[in-house]
């Protein structure tokens, strides 16, 4: 089971937004039951991150992330989003 950060600035509202696309990319794409995601702040993903397999943050990815790290910002511009859609996606062929 791949654990799956998602990170914003306080944890709320862009890192729920983001959650669900990611929620939808993966199941679409045969991985329902593979993962467990949540939603959480920046702050909290540092350490959170030791138990994590990845984080993905609308935020500069900050010292002390222990897991594999995408940036998550394409999801709100639209710019780059497919090529982060398949970076998550060959992380979870590979796991």
């Amino acid at each position: 089971m791949t654990s799956i950060l998602v990170a914003c600035g306080s944890g709320i509202a862009t890192s729920t937004a983001v959650c669900n696309k990611i929620k939808d990319l993966l199941d679409t794409n045969g991985h329902a039951g593979d993962y467990t995601i949540k939603t959480t702040s920046i702050a909290d993903a540092v350490p959170s991150s030791a138990s994590a397999d990845l984080v993905i943050a609308t935020t500069v990815k900050p010292d002390g992330i222990e897991c594999e790290f995408i940036n998550g910002i394409p999801f709100l511009t639209g710019i780059g989003r497919q090529a982060v859609e398949q970076q998550i996606l060959d992380f979870m062929a590979n796991r």
